[in-house]
């Protein structure tokens, strides 16, 4: 293989390094201290180049950079603080999309080398060893260059934020050799610690995943690379410009130490474009434009290839090529074809325009078609403009363009021109297939274009008598060889040709050419806005299209002086069929919901996917005389979805019911205002629905709704994570007491959460919203090891106390939870037998509900309580399959003891306990009447506001000081 040092430096640095560098800088220093240091480096000039994401720099100008940068600020280890860094910058966001799409912290770093070339082609990264929560790997720098050490402290540092794209804790990284004690190569040993159950949560989300902003952003970005290089196309540069252009944007989109366009040109002479070691491959051209990659200068170099190439014409090779050891990634192929094809269509531009020089009407129309085609964003305008230029490039009277559809196998007409009456009536509802068509299958068969008249088949014949008309043709419009259109050109009253070849053929060929790539452009631009505004899973509008919609319908309504209605859908107890059936399944109703509520609706009502299972019907042209006439035409509607939503629902053979709640908001009179206003008034309607919505729901299930059904319930759910972190959780104790002692036996460990803006919060309100959002674990982590560890401080103390932890069903279901509650215990130090975990009865109930993580923590000595005991659905058979050790009576039945109360029930609860062995422990006690029946009935233990309030540690830890 040819030395690698006699070839072209290719080593460059992604601007995304100079560009974190600048910012960190910047946030010691100051933005004069970010201009200082470029100062110092001679590299002012260069500014907006090196604060870019998408530049590339040589490696001698990035060790200036740094060499600036750590005599600036007096850091030499300032490289450490650039992997934190990545993670903050908005720029580098479709960045961390790429590396967190590989799934895990394992995965990614297995695929470093891939990564690293993205920020460096001048240094190699290759991962030896890559375990769950360990990875081995080596980086070093390719000669001519020299290690640096804030390259090194670079490398290290992102290292050591890879779990944090996953949600995890920095990983700890030892660095035991390194080039710059002498080394041939860093070493990197990577250690982490994966989250319980994390892959089973990403399967999840995965599943639901939709397109975040992110996301949109960077296919928005690759659109406009590609447009780009669309628009190069028509620029009015000469052919070699044009080819130099796009083989730079693909040495930006394709991230490699080298590229190579080389081309054959219409005239027959050679065009070769080289970028860092690219000048590598040259040698494996030969006299012609084919690579050989099996030539002996290749060996061993990983080489991306695409041909440049048409329908017609072969024209030569784009290619990257890397270091051994750097690895591409398996789009970057896409990615070198999209720009080899723009090349072909270049090329073939070029040849159509010498081949007819001498027309030079032709290409100065084909030329205003082109940037008359740049100029379009829809397939409508694109379709339009192309049929406006037929009837000049080919003598037709004339002309349309027919859009085929692939999935329906047939063409409709996109657009006319020179149709008129009731011909172009007709035209304009045309559609026929290949089944039908003899000339149009012979076109798919193998996209050459096509002429019908009378001499044609039956279809043909039939055709140009129905549209009056002596012929047209047929020209194929391809993308990647695959069909996307035809332009037809009908000759009616002006000569028909007998063939279609030559001049006219090679026209609108040219023509055809400049439609596809417009049409691909302009159909990935729908598509893009369309999963902007659309639910990927149903096909309904969005949030924000819904949003939007409802504004112009209160603009309109405002001038109609009608009402714009609203009704808020929620499915009931949808989460069952999820957990019981499967997400495909959940799917799969979701989209019969969605077709069911579309048919109960009228014709021009807006159906929406709000989210998860809330669905939105925009009501319009409400204009009954009276309120209560306008509310009853609301109210009808909703009660034809209530009444279509009632029907079985099936599903993988299995029949389903479900139901929804339904609210119903009206507008008020609108006048004119601000777009402000107009916003405000929308969100106050989505709001009346929303909360008419939980009214309903809640009368159905007997009681009112809470604050999280509020405004506040968006902010709850975003404050929740973290909140552990910044100390707003805070664990009490609340005394339990022996009633024959009447000494603290035990203590309770509660949940409270001090919202900094808001103030104490429920649990009863924040619970819930942990367990829709998947924070029972790390909440419920929380407090086991806040309890545990208060626990053990009271037990050193000399107070041997048990100590209560609720517990719940999303912990109880996972299949670590044991190892969690060993582990807490042994780092606390606290005793397994002095733990008591309490769990409700409904959490339990199924006969499917995993219990096995409770017989394992049983045999450890660990107290397994049934609390809330009496208010669900207990039955013997239940408690003799659970580890049960203690029951606890709900406060409910405490309430009512006496003479006429709930003394008999509670009775029979303590025998019941006696006889299987269990302590039983009363919740709730409020006075001395209570604590004297409980005793009177032989109950063991009692905890309530009578006997103490909850505490901190530090409280209960004086309230057990002064009863000894």
């Amino acid at each position: 293989m040819e030395d690698l040092d006699g070839a072209a430096t290719g080593g460059e640095t992604s601007t995304a390094t100079t560009r974190l560098l600048l910012q960190v800088v910047a946030d010691q220093l100051g933005p004069s201290g970010a201009e200082r240091v470029l100062r110092r480096a001679g590299l002012q000039a260069q500014k907006a180049k090196l604060s870019g994401v998408t530049g590339r720099i040589p490696h001698a100008t990035t060790v200036r950079l740094f060499d600036a940068a750590t005599a600036e600020t007096s850091n030499p280890r300032i490289g450490l603080l650039l992997g934190p860094a990545a993670l903050k910058d908005r720029g580098l966001a479709p960045l961390r999309t790429l590396a967190r799409a590989h799934g895990s912290t394992s995965v990614l770093l297995g695929s470093a080398s891939r990564l690293s070339t993205r920020l460096d082609t001048g240094s190699v990264i290759r991962a030896d060893e890559v375990t769950d929560g360990k990875a081995v790997l080596r980086w070093w720098v390719l000669p001519p260059h020299a290690p640096h050490q804030v390259d090194c402290d670079y490398t290290f540092s992102l290292l050591a934020q890879a779990p944090a794209l996953f949600g995890l804790a920095p990983a700890q990284v030892s660095h035991d050799l390194c080039q710059l004690d002498g080394a041939e190569e860093c070493r990197y040993e990577v250690t982490w610690k994966e989250k319980p159950f994390r892959r089973f949560r990403r399967r999840r989300v995965d599943r639901r995943r939709k397109s975040t902003p992110v996301e949109l952003e960077s296919a928005e970005r690759r659109l406009n690379a590609l447009q780009g290089a669309a628009t190069d196309l028509t620029s009015g540069e000469s052919l070699a410009e044009v080819l130099e252009r796009i083989a730079s944007r693909a040495n930006v989109a394709v991230h490699a130490p080298g590229h190579l366009l080389a081309v054959t040109l219409p005239d027959g002479s050679r065009h070769i474009s080289t970028r860092g070691t690219g000048t590598l491959l040259t040698g494996a051209l030969g006299s012609g434009t084919e690579l050989n990659l099996k030539h002996p200068s290749l060996t061993g170099l990983p080489i991306v290839t695409s041909p440049v190439s048409s329908a017609d014409h072969s024209y030569g090779v784009l290619a990257a090529v890397a270091y051994p050891g750097q690895e591409f990634f398996p789009e970057d192929e896409a990615t070198l074809s999209a720009y080899a094809h723009h090349a072909a269509v270049g090329l073939d531009i070029a040849r159509m325009f010498i081949e007819t020089r001498e027309q030079g009407e032709t290409a100065q129309l084909l030329l205003e078609v082109a940037r008359s085609l740049n100029q379009r964003s829809t397939v409508e305008t694109v379709a339009q403009t192309v049929a406006d230029a037929v009837p000049a490039l080919s003598g037709a009277d004339r002309s349309a363009v027919a859009l085929w559809d692939d999935d329906a196998g047939e063409v409709r007409i996109g657009a006319m021109v020179g149709w008129t009456g009731a011909l172009a009536d007709k035209l304009a509802n045309y559609m026929t297939t290949a089944a039908e068509s003899p000339e149009l299958a012979e076109m798919l068969a193998n996209n050459l274009p096509q002429l019908a008249d009378r001499n044609g088949s039956a279809w043909a014949q039939r055709t140009v008598e129905e549209f009056e008309i002596q012929a047209f043709a047929g020209t194929p419009i391809t993308t990647d060889g695959k069909l996307v259109g035809i332009i037809l050109a009908h000759w009616a009253d002006r000569p028909a040709p007998t063939s279609i070849e030559g001049v006219m053929t090679e026209r609108l060929a040219g023509l055809a050419g400049l439609a596809g790539v417009a049409l691909d452009n302009a159909r990935l631009l729908e598509e893009t806005q369309r999963q902007a505004l659309h639910d990927p899973l149903t096909g309904l509008p969005n949030r924000v299209k819904l949003e939007s919609s409802i504004e112009a319908a209160l603009v309109r309504a405002a001038w109609t002086e009608g009402r714009v209605g609203l009704l808020f859908c929620d499915l009931n107890r949808f989460k069952r069929i999820n957990d019981s059936l499967g997400h495909s399944a959940g799917d799969s109703v979701l989209q019969q919901v969605a077709a069911r509520i579309t048919s109960a609706v009228r014709e021009g009502d807006l159906v929406s996917r709000y989210s998860g299972d809330e669905f939105i019907v925009l009501l319009e042209n409400l204009h009954a005389d009276t309120e209560a006439e306008v509310q009853a035409e609301v109210e009808g509607i909703a009660a034809r979805i209530r009444l279509i939503l009632g029907e079985p629902f099936e599903v993988n053979g299995k029949r389903l019911f479900l139901d929804a709640a339904i609210g119903t908001a009206l507008s008020e009179a609108l006048t004119a205002g601000t777009p402000d206003d107009v916003t405000q008034a929308a969100r106050k309607l989505v709001e009346s629905a929303d909360l008419a919505m939980y009214r309903s729901k809640a009368r159905t299930r007997g009681h009112a709704p809470g604050r999280t059904h509020s405004p506040y319930r968006l902010q709850l759910e975003t404050d929740l994570r973290g909140a552990a972190a910044r100390g707003e959780l805070q664990v009490l104790f609340q005394p339990q007491v022996n009633l024959e002692t009447r000494k603290v036996a035990a203590a309770e460990a509660l949940l409270r959460w001090r919202h900094p803006e808001l103030g104490m919060i429920s649990p009863a309100e924040f619970i819930p919203l942990a367990e829709e959002s998947n924070l029972m674990g790390e909440i419920g982590a929380f407090v086991l090891a806040e309890a545990c560890r208060a626990g053990a401080v009271w037990h050193s103390l000399g107070h041997p106390i048990e100590v209560a932890v609720n517990i719940s069903a999303a912990q109880l279901n996972t299949a670590c939870f044991a190892n969690l509650v060993t582990q807490t215990l042994h780092e606390s130090g606290f005793p397994a037998t002095a733990l008591i975990l309490e769990i409700t009865e409904t959490q339990v109930i199924s006969e499917n509900a995993d219990v096995s993580s409770l017989w394992n923590l049983k045999e450890l000595g660990v107290g397994i309580s049934i609390d809330d005991f009496g208010t669900g659905y207990s039955s013997m058979t239940q408690l003799h399959r659970l580890p049960v050790s203690e029951i606890k009576i709900d406060k409910s039945f405490i309430s009512t003891l006496g003479p006429d109360g709930s003394d008999a029930f509670v009775a029979g609860i303590v025998g019941l306990a006696r006889g299987l062995g269990l302590r039983v422990v009363a919740e709730g006690v409020e006075n001395t009447q209570q604590l004297a029946v409980l005793q009177a009935l032989g109950c063991e233990r009692a905890q309530g506001y009578f006997l103490g309030h909850p505490a901190d540690a530090r409280g209960l830890q004086d309230l057990l000081v002064s009863c000894t």
